[in-house]
């Protein structure tokens, strides 16, 4: 049984740069970040049956890797580990 593995956009965006005008902008690119988190298969709340790792991707627009984990951490960190994010071609 092959499981599929999510892809979800992330929500917040980066902070426009505030430059004079005439000075060169760096360019917007994308980035995919992995975000595991625990979850029950029966979560009802008369049973819960055996916990799995739930794994998904988060593609998210920034100016930089750092800024790219501080989008999908202020989103998905309160709930889930955020893995190794890398630049998408």
């Amino acid at each position: 049984m092959a499981t599929t593995i999510q892809t979800f956009t992330c929500r917040f965006q980066p902070m426009l740069s505030q430059r004079p005008p005439g000075l060169t902008y760096p360019s917007l690119t994308k980035y995919s970040a992995t975000v595991k988190w625990w979850s029950y298969v029966d979560d009802r709340l008369d049973g819960r049956g055996d916990a799995k790792m739930i794994k998904a991707h988060v593609e998210v627009k920034a100016y930089s890797i750092q800024e790219a984990r501080k989008l999908v951490t202020r989103e998905w960190g309160h709930y889930a580990a955020v893995g190794t994010i890398v630049e998408v071609a």
